[in-house]
């Protein structure tokens, strides 16, 4: 009897270890975001703009300054941080009076088409034919480990169809090259994709050609491997204007769940 007893209790600490453990990862993992606001990061590849100031319907988000030509806000781009803003605000980028947060020179308004949702809301081009897109960021469900998830956004102005190459290589002898994405056109992102996080030969780099010569495009750039990615979703985007000394490229890669 004391045996069958002690076998019980056992089992039942078993059970309440294994339950513990599940309650854990779903604290770490499940959360609910508030259900009356749209959640940005925004990208801004926009060349010759200068730092500005963030506002969305007259609000100020960023605390500092921002990049108007290699910018992003929430800064750091290895986590998935977003702003809460408004549902389709009105966002207007601007230059302060001195020592004040009002505007002095205003340089972009644009309206956002954000619902209720995630989003990566980026800033291209230059000048009048500035563009404000943003994109849902929905990468479904993440990866088993040893991949991620990856999309690709063609930000750079006037550019005609990309496309984006991953090469892997240990030597100049030995190189592996497969094609993510083919001929995104100027504005438009990919769907999210599932690709190994590691490499066998671990010298991993991105190259951007022009579809219809081949031509490579930009430097090479070496994105984020192991666990900087692993299981994970990310976003490529490129910047630059197309024909001009804005060469294009690939600038960010950014975390997006």
């Amino acid at each position: 009897m004391k045996k069958y007893l002690l076998n019980i209790v056992a089992a039942g600490v078993v059970l309440y270890g294994m339950s513990a453990c599940q309650k854990s990862e779903l604290r770490a993992t499940e959360y609910d975001l508030p259900t009356t606001q749209a959640f940005v990061r925004f990208v801004f590849v926009s060349p010759g703009l200068p730092s500005v100031m963030i506002k969305v319907n007259d609000k100020k988000i960023n605390g500092n300054f921002t990049s108007g030509a290699a910018g992003i806000f929430p800064t750091n781009a290895g986590i998935a941080e977003y702003s809460a803003v408004a549902p389709n605000g009105t966002l207007r980028l601007s230059q302060p009076n001195t020592g004040t947060t009002n505007d002095s020179v205003v340089l972009f308004t644009g309206n956002m088409v954000t619902l209720k949702g995630i989003y990566t809301t980026v800033l291209a081009d230059t000048g009048i034919t500035r563009s404000l897109t943003s994109y849902v960021d929905d990468p479904g469900p993440l990866p088993d480990s040893a991949f991620t998830r990856l999309r690709f956004i063609n930000a750079s102005g006037k550019s005609p169809g990309l496309t984006l190459i991953r090469i892997d290589s240990s030597s100049a002898t030995l190189v592996t090259r497969d094609t993510l994405f083919r001929n995104i056109a100027f504005g438009n992102a990919t769907a999210f994709i599932t690709i190994p996080t590691n490499p066998v030969n671990a010298f991993l780099r991105y190259r951007l050609v022009q579809t219809s010569t081949g031509a490579l495009v930009g430097a090479p750039f070496t994105p984020l491997v192991g666990n900087a990615s692993n299981r994970r979703a990310t976003t490529v985007i490129s910047n630059g204007i197309w024909g001009t000394t804005f060469t294009p490229g690939l600038l960010f890669q950014i975390v997006n769940k």
